[in-house]
């Protein structure tokens, strides 16, 4: 579902608006999110949410006979990688197919498209299969798969960067 389609659906828009903000962007070459914050003053937490809806059900799943193509593999670097929960793993279609988990996709989403500024396209993996992803592309010394999930303390530097402890 296209991210104009969810906001109506949600309430946030109405089809004129959509229609509006379509036909700026088609003039100005503007993404659709930044368009509606402006002319019709969205939040973008509430477009992120969109987004994020949009994507999951787009969002493919991998599994770890899934290749990645080492040519973008220097699209980020391992401390971003492992912060995001984002491995590249090709471009298909002119978009960059990305790899994360379900609970890092807000972060991952938030990465390609505040950071990379590439359209991105998802897959989601199991915590395992992310892991072994991020050890494979972008080792890390002591890096483990609790640390994407916040089980385990993440160490940068010889450093301990505080844990997030749910309130």
């Amino acid at each position: 579902m296209r991210i104009g389609e969810l906001l109506v659906e949600r309430g946030v828009l109405t089809r004129a608006q959509v229609e509006e903000i379509l036909e700026t962007q088609e003039r100005e070459h503007t993404p659709f999110g930044e368009v509606a914050e402006r002319l019709f003053g969205v939040q973008s937490d509430v477009i992120e949410c969109a987004l994020i809806a949009q994507i999951t059900g787009r969002a493919t799943t991998i599994s770890s006979n899934d290749e990645v193509d080492e040519g973008v593999a220097s699209l980020v670097v391992r401390r971003q990688a492992w912060q995001f929960g984002f491995v590249p793993l090709r471009f298909e279609d002119g978009h960059l197919v990305a790899a994360t988990t379900a609970a890092s996709l807000a972060r991952a989403v938030r990465f390609a498209v505040r950071i990379l500024e590439l359209p991105t396209t998802f897959t989601i993996a199991d915590e395992s299969t992310l892991s072994a992803l991020l050890q494979s592309q972008y080792p890390i010394p002591g890096m483990a798969t609790g640390m994407l999930d916040g089980t385990e303390e993440v160490r940068w530097l010889g450093k301990r960067k505080p844990r997030r402890h749910a309130a």
